[in-house]
């Protein structure tokens, strides 16, 4: 019984002693591979200036890069005017202990607790912070075989710049993350920030972060498309203008959906944006919403065309054309060969005037070659497939219309020459004749004191409120 208790306590020594090794040497590649990860970005940039390990502890700085001045002078193709002698860099200084028994929220082994911190001293010329605070900082303990956890925070801080009267304050940010199985699970709260100049002053109140997401942080830094879902609050938004009356903006929420399918070969992107209240002097508005839905688009396309969209800035513009030639001769067909869809899942709003809602479906369909001219109506129409609907109070479309037309008349001799009070009068009475002009072309109906119109296309005809009619396009 003894030799087996004492050859269970060697065997524990040694993994308590040999698993700070492994840790490490994790630690260090994760480091190594985040830094590769960024250098590959043509916008930012990151070194490891110095990275000591220990059996039990490591230690890195590393330079963190925003590459201002190569997209500087890859958009005006020169070098004597870049913005700055060097590239904006900050120092980052990561410390990991990794052994042998973390005890945290959890105990185990194979476990790191890591600090970032960034002390940011470059930034006070413009900001202003606590002096014994760092600009950033990230706590958190990683796994050996995967798992994260940490939290992240930085300081309530202030700006100014007296001679074009700009003053910024902004309360402070902190920020959690843990992970479960393949899911990180990230929330934040920045309680105020506000900003104001000689002619207005925005106050932002309660900004709410949560996000979900599926797959590795590495990858997430790699630009890799991930399953993943969020929500954006606001509680208030205030803007004060200077004699006129303030605009406020009552609980924003945004909320976004990404999801992968056919083994990650399409991607479906949802966002949805809600407001609960929109009030000025002269605007009131409640329970607007907006959706909009990007289906089964191919990721070979949108891997492409975030490369092409991240190389951009720092390619010359002479050379664009050729880029933007080679990713729609290289990808464009499997992006439409998936029946891509474009959806306005639904837009609504109640106004003093009533309220108002709408939705559109599209697809692109039975797409297997590309037209010789991409510009060919033609061919769009033969291949689109769509469904849209439009219901609103009379008053409301009355109210819209007049909008529109008061800005067209904006623009003309004549309006230029009237008052504000006068287009909008002008706009109101001419407003009805408009949507009876549209009746009468049969492409919305009145019933009941509500404007109503629903669209369908498909197989290069439209079915327009019931009437089937030919689109002379696809014929």
């Amino acid at each position: 019984m003894k030799k087996i208790a004492l050859i269970s306590a060697a065997v524990t020594l040694a993994v308590l002693v040999i698993a700070p090794k492994f840790v490490g040497d994790n630690v260090e590649s994760q480091v190594i591979d985040i830094t590769d990860a960024l250098n590959n970005h043509s916008i930012y940039g990151a070194e490891i200036i110095e990275y000591q390990k220990g059996w039990f502890s490591s230690t890195a700085d590393i330079a963190l890069t925003i590459n201002v001045n190569d997209i500087f002078n890859a958009q005006n193709g020169a070098t004597s005017a870049a913005p700055t002698e060097s590239n904006p860099t900050v120092m980052a200084k990561l410390v990991a202990h990794h052994g042998p028994i973390y005890v945290g929220d959890s105990v185990g082994i194979g476990q790191a607790q890591y600090s970032v911190v960034l002390e940011g001293e470059g930034f006070r010329e413009y900001l202003q912070w606590d002096q014994d605070s760092p600009f950033y900082r990230n706590q958190g303990v990683v796994g050996l075989f995967g798992g994260l956890s940490y939290e992240d925070e930085l300081p309530a801080m202030t700006a100014s710049i007296e001679e074009e009267s700009f003053y910024f304050s902004f309360s402070g940010y902190q920020g959690k993350a843990k992970s479960e199985g393949d899911a990180t699970h990230f929330t934040g709260l920045a309680p105020t920030f506000s900003f104001s100049t000689a002619e207005f002053t925005t106050t932002v109140s309660t900004l709410d972060v949560a996000m979900t997401s599926y797959g590795s942080m590495l990858a997430a830094i790699k630009g890799e498309l991930l399953a993943s879902s969020s929500t954006l609050s606001v509680e208030k938004v205030t803007i004060e203008r200077i004699e006129e009356s303030a605009v406020t903006v009552n609980d924003m929420v945004l909320t976004t959906d990404a999801t992968l399918e056919d083994d990650g070969a399409l991607a479906n992107l949802g966002m949805n944006y809600t407001v609960s209240s929109v009030m000025a002097d002269d605007f009131e508005a409640s329970s607007l919403e907006f959706g909009l839905e990007f289906n089964r688009l191919d990721t070979d396309f949108i891997k492409a065309y975030q490369k092409f969209n991240n190389e951009s800035l720092s390619t010359p513009p002479l050379e664009m054309a050729a880029k933007l030639t080679s990713l729609i001769d290289d990808h464009l067909l499997s992006l439409l060969a998936a029946s891509p869809e474009l959806n306005i899942s639904h837009l609504s709003g109640t106004f003093p005037e009533g309220d108002i809602r709408a939705h559109a479906n599209t697809k692109l369909v039975n797409i297997d070659t590309l037209p010789d001219n991409l510009m060919n109506p033609s061919f769009w129409a033969k291949h689109l497939d769509a469904e849209l609907a439009l219901d609103a109070k009379e008053e409301v479309m009355v109210w819209l219309t007049s909008l529109y037309l008061q800005n067209q008349y904006q623009s003309t001799v004549e309006g230029a020459s009237m008052s504000d009070e006068e287009l909008r009068r002008v706009a109101l009475e001419q407003a009805p004749g408009v949507l009876d002009f549209i009746i009468m072309q049969q492409l919305m109906v009145k019933e009941e004191g509500r404007y109503r119109s629903t669209i369908a296309v498909k197989d290069g005809f439209s079915t327009v409120n019931g009437t089937k009619v030919p689109i002379p396009l696809a014929q």
